[in-house]
C-alpha cells in the first residue's frame, strides 16, 4: 500500500483501504452489500497466501510479460529510440500544415506504445513538441491537449499495448496477438480522428509547416539511429507467428543490443546497459505496486460475493440493456481512472463488470476491450484529467481549458468502445464483408463527427450543414444498415447545401 502511494498516488490506496475494512466490517454496511465479516487472520491467509489476491493474475502477469516488455523499452530509450521516434515524425510530417502537431500525434503514438505511461509520455515527447506546436501558432491550450490526447492513445496502440493488455489475454486465456489485432481499429480511427482534428485547426489558424533546413532529413535519421528499428520489427514478427510476448521481448531485446553496436551514435557501452536494466526495473515497480494493491480489492471481491452482487445489480439497473450497461460502466472506469493507474483500474473493473456485460450478450473480448479503453482515457477526462494538466503544465496554459479541450479532441475514444460492444465486427470479429461494411461506415461517421466540431475537412462547413453532420454522424456509428443510410444520406444533403450556399454567397459578391 505505501509504495502504491508513492508511486501511483494516494487514491487508489486508500480505495485497497476502503476494501480491507468492508471486508473486516461486513455486517454494518448496507443490507444489499453486507456479508457475514471477516476475521483479519484470515483475511491476511487469503490476500497474501492465496493466488486470488495480491498473487494474482495481474501480478503474475506484471512479474513475467510486463517487465521483460518494460526492460526492452529501457533498452530502447537509452540508446536514443527516443529521439529517433521524434526526428522520424519531424521529417515525415513536419513540412505539412501544422506539421509539430502531427509530429506529436506520430511521435506520441509511438512513444506511447512503448512506455505504457500516458503521464509520462507528455512529459518526454511534450517537452520538445508543445514548445514547437505553440510557435507555429497553436494556443498554449491546444498544445497541450493534442500533446495529451496523442499520448494516452498509446496505451491501447498495437502491437505494443500496455500492461493491462497482457492482463486482458490471461483473463480471456487467449494470445496476446489477438488483443492487438482486436485493437487496431480502434487505434487507428482514434488518431485518425486527432490527425482530422489536428489539420482542421491549422487550416481555421493559417498555420504553415516547418521550413525544409528546420527539419531533421529523413535519410539522416534513418542512418543515425534507424537501425533500432530492426528490434521493434523483431517483436511484431515474432509475436505474428506465434512466439509468446515474453520470448519475443527476449529475443527482441538481446538484438536491440547486438545492432546498437553497427553505429556510432547508438553504440552501447556498459555504463548505458547498467542503466537501461536499473530504469526497467524501476519502471516496473509503479506497474507491479499497483497490480498488488489491485490484488487487495480484488481478493476481498471474490472472498465477500461482492463481485456477484455487483453483477446483478448493474444488470437490474440496466434492464437487460447492454448500451445501458455499458453506459454505467463506462462512467465506474471514467471514476476510477481519475485517480488511479490504467492498469490497476481495468485489474478491478475486469473481475466486476465484465462477466455482466458479457451475461448481456457482448462478446468476451468486446467486453474486456471496453473496459480497457475507458480504464485508459479515465486520464484525459476532466476534472482530473491529468495528461491534460501534465501538457498544460508545459504549455503555460490553463489546465481546465486543456482539460476540457483535450476531452473534446480525443472524443473518438469515448464512441468507439460502444459501437464495438454492440458490434464485434469494429474488432476484427465476425463476416470479412460485415468487417469492411462497419469500420467504413464508422470511420465517415468519425469524418462527419469532425466536420460537426471544427467546421472543416477538404472544405469549410457552415452552421446548418455542421448541424446535418452531427446528426448523420450518429446514424453512421450506431451499426445497423438502416442507420447507415440515413447518415449517407444526410452527409450528401449537408454537401450539396454547402455548396449552393457557396455558390450564392459568391455570386452575390
Amino acid at each position: 500500500l505505501e509504495a502504491t502511494r508513492r508511486t501511483s498516488g494516494m487514491f487508489l490506496s486508500l480505495i485497497a483501504v476502503v476494501f480491507i475494512i468492508y471486508a473486516l466490517m461486513g455486517p454494518y454496511f448496507p443490507s444489499a452489500i453486507a456479508h457475514r465479516g471477516e476475521t483479519w487472520p484470515r483475511l491476511v491467509s487469503f490476500l497474501y497466501l492465496t493466488t486470488e489476491g495480491i498473487y494474482g493474475t495481474a501480478m503474475g502477469v506484471a512479474s513475467t510479460y510486463i517487465i521483460v516488455f518494460v526492460i526492452f523499452g529501457s533498452f530502447l530509450e537509452k540508446f536514443g529510440a527516443g529521439e529517433w521516434f521524434i526526428d522520424v515524425a519531424y521529417a515525415v510530417t513536419g513540412k505539412y500544415r501544422g506539421g509539430p502537431a502531427k509530429t506529436a500525434v506520430v511521435a506520441s503514438g509511438l512513444m506511447g506504445m512503448i512506455s505504457g505511461a500516458p503521464a509520462a509520455n507528455v512529459a518526454t515527447t511534450g517537452s520538445f513538441t508543445i514548445p514547437l506546436m505553440k510557435k507555429t501558432g497553436y494556443s498554449a491550450e491546444e498544445a497541450g491537449a493534442i500533446e495529451a490526447v496523442a499520448s494516452t492513445g498509446g496505451i491501447f496502440t498495437p502491437p505494443i499495448m500496455g500492461a493491462a493488455a497482457f492482463i486482458m489475454a490471461e483473463y480471456l486465456q487467449i494470445p496476446y496477438r489477438e488483443v492487438a489485432k482486436s485493437a487496431i481499429i480502434p487505434a487507428l480511427l482514434y488518431y485518425f480522428t486527432l490527425m482530422l482534428v489536428v489539420d482542421a485547426r491549422a487550416v481555421k489558424k493559417g498555420l504553415l509547416g516547418l521550413k525544409s533546413e528546420e527539419l531533421p532529413q529523413f535519410g539522416e535519421v534513418m542512418k543515425g539511429k534507424g537501425i533500432l528499428s530492426i528490434p521493434i520489427v523483431l517483436i511484431i514478427f515474432l509475436i505474428v507467428i506465434g512466439y509468446s510476448p515474453m520470448k519475443a521481448a527476449f529475443y527482441s531485446t538481446i538484438l536491440s543490443v547486438v545492432v546498437a553496436f553497427f553505429r556510432p551514435k547508438t553504440k552501447p557501452t556498459i555504463k548505458k546497459l547498467l542503466e537501461a536494466l536499473e530504469e526497467g526495473a524501476k519502471g516496473c515497480v509503479p506497474i507491479i505496486s499497483a497490480c498488488a494493491t489491485a490484488g487487495i480489492i480484488v481478493g476481498v471481491i471474490s472472498m465477500t460475493g461482492l463481485g456477484a452482487k455487483l453483477s446483478y445489480t448493474l444488470i437490474g439497473l440496466a434492464s437487460g440493456n447492454l448500451l445501458i450497461a455499458g453506459l454505467i460502466c463506462a462512467f465506474i472506469c471514467l471514476v476510477l481512472g481519475c485517480g488511479m493507474p490504467p492498469t490497476a483500474v481495468y485489474v478491478v473493473v475486469a473481475s466486476i463488470l465484465a462477466p455482466p456485460l458479457i451475461d448481456l450478450g457482448a462478446n468476451p473480448m468486446a467486453a474486456h476491450l471496453f473496459l480497457f479503453i475507458f480504464a485508459s482515457v479515465g486520464a484525459l477526462t476532466p476534472p482530473v484529467a491529468i495528461t491534460a494538466y501534465t501538457g498544460a503544465a508545459i504549455a503555460n496554459g490553463d489546465p481546465n481549458k486543456t482539460g476540457i479541450m483535450a476531452f473534446r479532441f480525443g472524443l473518438s475514444a469515448y464512441i468507439i468502445p460502444f459501437t464495438f460492444l454492440v458490434s464485434p465486427e469494429v474488432i476484427l470479429i465476425g463476416e470479412l464483408s460485415t468487417i469492411m461494411i462497419n469500420v467504413l461506415s464508422l470511420t465517415i461517421g468519425i469524418i462527419a463527427l469532425v466536420i460537426a466540431f471544427e467546421g472543416y475537412f477538404i472544405r469549410y462547413f457552415s452552421a446548418i450543414p455542421r448541424i446535418i453532420m452531427g446528426l448523420s454522424a450518429i446514424g453512421l456509428i450506431i451499426p445497423g444498415i438502416k442507420s447507415d443510410m440515413i447518415g449517407f444520406v444526410g452527409i450528401v444533403i449537408a454537401i450539396i447545401f454547402e455548396k449552393f450556399r457557396q455558390k450564392n454567397s459568391a455570386q452575390t459578391i
